[in-house]
């Protein structure tokens, strides 16, 4: 299997998807877990290619939150103003 092979693969999934907030944690569970099932038969460099991958998915997730939460108390603040 080749690199495009991977991301065709990607690609066609990620357009099944729908909605990414539910399955973007739910996706960091799960690398998580192939990760430690996998671990026995990966190297210490190939683990941290993959924890590279799983970091880069929580930061992007937690940026997301962050940014969700903070249009949340921004709407609160405005509705609470104008009464």
């Amino acid at each position: 299997m080749k690199q495009n092979d991977v991301l065709d693969r990607f690609k066609a999934v990620a357009s099944t998807l729908g909605k990414i907030e539910p399955t973007q944690s739910d996706a960091i569970l799960k690398l998580a877990q192939i990760i430690a099932d996998a671990s026995h038969r990966l190297t210490e460099e190939e683990i941290d290619r993959f924890v590279n991958v799983g970091a880069v998915l929580y930061q992007e997730a937690l940026s997301e939150h962050r940014a969700r939460t903070e249009v949340d108390l921004t709407m609160r603040d405005s509705l609470n103003r104008m009464k």
